[in-house]
C-alpha cells in the first residue's frame, strides 16, 4: 500500500509542478459554470433578474454571434502572446542563467493560473456560442450568459495588463536571483537542529540495502519510517545526504538485523527520488542554482560579472546562516528515540561545491577575487568565537590566492586585495595571519 502511495505522490508533484495543471483546473470549471449558467439562463427568477438590467443585455442572436465571436477571438491572442512570453522567459533562463531555474519559474501560480482564465473564458464563450438558436429553447440568445462573457472579458484584459507587468519582472535576473536566495534561505529556517546530534552506533555488522531507484533524494518520510522500524523492531543509517545524488543499485542505507524482501519493499517507499532539483525540496539545491548563475554570468558568452558579484553576495548571507546550523543526525519519534540516522550536509562539502566553480571561472576578474575574499572575511567574521570552520575558510582565502596570483600583475589590484586581506587578518590570530600582496 505504502509503495502505491509513494507512487501517486511522486505522480502527484510531477501533475501540480506542470505548466498545464492550473489551466487545465480552470478551464474545466469554466466549462461547469458555463453548462451552469445555461441550466440557469431562463429560469424565472433569472428572468426577472434580468429584467432589471436589460439595457446591459444583448437579445439580438447577430449581435450575440458578433460579440462573443470578437471575445474568442480577441482571448486567442492573448493567450497565444502570453504564452509566448513565458516561452521567452523560459529560452532567456536557460541561455543567460541556468537550466536549473526553469522548474521554479514553470510551477509560478500566476502565470498559470492567467493562462487558464484565457483558455476557460474561450470555452465558456464557445459553449454559449453553439447555444444561441438552438432548437427547443424559448428565448434563443442567453443574454446573461453573454453579458458574463463580457466581463470576463473584461477581466482577462486587466489580468492581461498585471502580466505584462509580471513577466517584465521575472525575466530580470535580479528578481530570479532574489526569488531563489528568499526560497533557500526558507529552507534554511525550516532545518530541524533543536535536538543534540546522537552518537551513530557500529554499522560494521549492518546489512547495505542498495537503491531501487535513481534520482535525487528529494525527502524522507520521517514520522512513518520510525514508526515502522519500531514496528519491525530494528535501526537504520542513510548513508547519503538529503540532495545527492542516488544511482540504482547504489549501497543506499544500512538496517541493523536482516529483513524480508517485501518488508525491504516497503522501507523503500518512505524515501522519495526524482530528477529535477527544486529549491522548496532542500536548500542545498537553491546553492547550487546561484552558484550555477554566478558561473553562467562568469562565461565569456555572458560576460556579466555583475550578476557574479550579487550571487556571491547573496551566498555570502546564505552560508554564514547555514554554518549557525548543526543538523542533528538522527530523525526522532515521539520518545525521541534515535532509530533513524541521516546524514547531515556536510559544510564543506557545500562550500566546495558552490564556492570552486565561481573561483575557477573568476580567477581572472579581480572584482570577482575582492568579492569572494569579502565573503570568506564575513564568515570567519560570524566564526570568531566558536572557530568551528576557520582553518576551512583560511585554506580558501590561500587557495583563491594561489589561483589568481599569475593574475594579480598591477599596484591597484593589489591595493584592493591587501584591503581585504587587513580586514580579514583582524578576525584572526597572529599565526593564522596573511602576508599581505
Amino acid at each position: 500500500m505504502k509503495n502505491w502511495l509513494n507512487l501517486l505522490s511522486k505522480y502527484y508533484q510531477r501533475i501540480v509542478n506542470s505548466i498545464a495543471f492550473y489551466p487545465t483546473i480552470i478551464a474545466l470549471a469554466f466549462m461547469v459554470f458555463s453548462i451552469f449558467v445555461m441550466r440557469i439562463e431562463f429560469n424565472d427568477l433569472v428572468i426577472e433578474l434580468k429584467s432589471n438590467i436589460e439595457r446591459v443585455l444583448v437579445h439580438d442572436s447577430n449581435n450575440a454571434r458578433l460579440i462573443l465571436g470578437t471575445i474568442v477571438g480577441s482571448l486567442i491572442s492573448l493567450m497565444v502572446f502570453s504564452f509566448s512570453m513565458v516561452m521567452i522567459v523560459l529560452n532567456r533562463a536557460t541561455s543567460t542563467l541556468s537550466p536549473r531555474v526553469i522548474p521554479g519559474l514553470i510551477s509560478d501560480k500566476f502565470h498559470q493560473v492567467v493562462l487558464g482564465f484565457y483558455l476557460g473564458s474561450i470555452i465558456y464563450s464557445l459553449i454559449l456560442i453553439v447555444n444561441i438558436d438552438a432548437p427547443g429553447v424559448e428565448f434563443s440568445v442567453p443574454s446573461l450568459g453573454i453579458f458574463v462573457s463580457m466581463i470576463l472579458a473584461i477581466v482577462c484584459m486587466g489580468l492581461f495588463v498585471y502580466f505584462i507587468h509580471s513577466i517584465s519582472q521575472k525575466i530580470q535576473v535580479d528578481f530570479i536571483l532574489n526569488d531563489i536566495y528568499k526560497l533557500t534561505k526558507k529552507e534554511l529556517e525550516g532545518v530541524d537542529h533543536s535536538n543534540a546530534k546522537k552518537e551513530l552506533p557500529n554499522t560494521s555488522d549492518w546489512i547495505t540495502c542498495l537503491a531501487k531507484d535513481s534520482g535525487y533524494l528529494k525527502k524522507i518520510d520521517g514520522p512513518g519510517l520510525t514508526e515502522f522500524c519500531k514496528k519491525h523492531d530494528f535501526r537504520l543509517n542513510v548513508k547519503v545526504s538529503i540532495g545527492s545524488f542516488v544511482v540504482k543499485e547504489y549501497p543506499f542505507i544500512e538496517i541493523s538485523k536482516e529483513l524480508d524482501e517485501d518488508v525491504i519493499d516497503q522501507l523503500s517507499s518512505y524515501f522519495t527520488l526524482y530528477t529535477e532539483e527544486r529549491v522548496s525540496d532542500h536548500y542545498l539545491f537553491g546553492f547550487k542554482q546561484i552558484s550555477e548563475i554566478a558561473v553562467k554570468a562568469l562565461s565569456p558568452g555572458i560576460n556579466d560579472p555583475g550578476t557574479a558579484v550579487k550571487a556571491i553576495d547573496l551566498l555570502s548571507d546564505l552560508l554564514t546562516k547555514l554554518m549557525e546550523i548543526d543538523e542533528q543526525n538522527y530523525i526522532p519519534n515521539s520518545k525521541d528515540e534515535p532509530l533513524v540516522f541521516v546524514r547531515p550536509v556536510p559544510f564543506k562539502d557545500v562550500m566546495f561545491q558552490i564556492i570552486v566553480p565561481i573561483r575557477e571561472y573568476g580567477k581572472k576578474d579581480v572584482s570577482v577575487l575582492v568579492r569572494l575574499l569579502d565573503c570568506i572575511k564575513h564568515m570567519i567574521y560570524s566564526d570568531i568565537h566558536q572557530k568551528r570552520f576557520t582553518s576551512l575558510l583560511i585554506s580558501y582565502v590561500e587557495n583563491f590566492l594561489t589561483c589568481s596570483e599569475e593574475y594579480i600583475d598591477n599596484k591597484l589590484d593589489k591595493e584592493s586585495i591587501n584591503d581585504r586581506l587587513k580586514e580579514v587578518n583582524a578576525c584572526l590570530e597572529k599565526e593564522n595571519q596573511f602576508q599581505l600582496l
